[in-house]
């Protein structure tokens, strides 16, 4: 690998620990075929976090929010369960994850919001019970 490539995935790796430290409930994995298993994983983590996550010009708090957005109004369930968690890791409370999702009825339908607010509840109870306290409240 070069050094570019090196500083791409140290970069990624910072951030999947901000957003996804090892005591996530949640943590984004998906199942690829064997046969493009490293090609993928090195691609998707050195882009999405490497390259578009750890740009200067968003703060983590702010990129989850569009995350969250996009994912509520895509009904990318899987994802959007990962990523709820995230926002929490990097600082957004519960309250501004369902005003997230609240203001997506409007752009993406109410389904689309309904089917966030489950996936939101399913990861709140996650923590909590994980925990033994309410996370993200404050």
């Amino acid at each position: 690998m070069g050094n570019g490539s090196d500083e791409r995935l140290a970069r990624a790796r910072e951030t999947a620990g901000k957003l996804f430290p090892p005591s996530s409930v949640s943590i984004p994995r998906f199942k690829v075929p064997a046969e493009i298993e490293a090609d993928w994983r090195s691609l998707s983590v050195t882009t999405v976090l490497g390259d578009v996550w750890s740009r200067p010009g968003l703060e983590m708090k702010y990129r989850s929010m569009i995350t969250i957005a996009a994912l509520t109004a895509l009904q990318r369930l899987e994802q959007l369960r990962a990523y709820i968690q995230g926002g929490l890791n990097v600082g957004l409370t519960r309250t501004e994850v369902c005003e997230i999702i609240l203001h997506m009825c409007v752009y993406a339908g109410f389904p689309a919001a309904i089917e966030g607010f489950r996936i939101a509840n399913e990861v709140f109870e996650e923590l909590d019970r994980a925990s033994g306290q309410p996370v993200g409240t404050q």
